[in-house]
């Protein structure tokens, strides 16, 4: 099976020193696709520090540079980030709510990516969204052919997630699944390097919103009011894995 959807992801070291700094790419699309890359509307991005603080971070667009791994290709975004002491970090990138008028689906997706810096050895991070994914293992130090397991809630609470993981260069050999009763689910990483692991939660109840801004597909534009009868909270996690 591929993941053939869109989708926003982060790529950025996830151990670093501290005082290292380091740019952080967001990009959207599909990463066999990387002349289609083509950031969508977004939010604030933010750093969230160790002691739990919430730093909002300038992002700039650059349209149609080179980069390694990837070659030519379209625009995405660009944050610099600074560790200024040891522990773990949380970067997180806000995609602006996204609309369906055919599924009357409303969306709230961020992508997230985890730093280390210095020698802490703690798995534990916290990003602040409504999804909020953990593992038992300190995202740096996982190797191919480990199975590892997350905890994933919303708002704090157990649900029955759907979760997806795979490879993001090849996007194949999906793992996905649901946690039903369980607030955890296991991914066999059987391949090396970014893989990108998906967790949502869909919650039914009518509403409107006010659009913020015009919809390429011109679906919606600023100022419209629009009706949804479900609203999607989705969370797309980095994960670098070692050999």
């Amino acid at each position: 099976m591929n993941a053939s959807a869109h989708g926003v992801w982060v790529e950025l070291k996830d151990q670093v020193e501290v005082g290292e700094v380091q740019d952080a790419y967001v990009i959207y699309g599909h990463a066999n696709d990387p002349t289609g890359f083509a950031l969508p509307v977004m939010g604030e991005p933010y750093l969230v520090t160790p002691d739990g603080q919430k730093i909002t971070l300038n992002m700039n667009k650059i349209e149609g540079k080179w980069i390694a791994g990837y070659g030519w290709i379209g625009n995405y975004g660009v944050c610099t980030i600074v560790p200024y002491w040891a522990g773990n970090y949380v970067f997180v990138a806000p995609r602006a709510p996204s609309y369906s008028n055919t599924t009357l689906r409303l969306t709230y997706s961020a992508a997230e990516a985890v730093i280390h810096a210095g020698n802490d050895s703690s798995a534990a991070f916290k990003s602040g969204l409504p999804v909020e994914i953990s593992s038992d293992k300190p995202l740096n130090q996982i190797k191919n052919k480990e199975n590892v397991t997350f905890t994933v809630k919303y708002n704090g609470e157990k649900f029955n997630a759907s979760y997806s993981a795979y490879p993001q260069m090849t996007a194949t050999k999906v793992q996905k699944g649901f946690t039903k009763d369980k607030d955890s689910f296991v991914i066999n990483f059987n391949q090396t390097g970014m893989w990108l692991l998906t967790c949502y939660n869909d919650v039914k109840g009518d509403g409107n919103w006010t659009a913020t801004y015009d919809s390429s597909s011109k679906a919606f534009k600023t100022g419209d009011v629009v009706p949804f009868n479900t609203t999607r909270y989705s969370t797309i996690l980095s994960v670098y894995v070692r050999k």
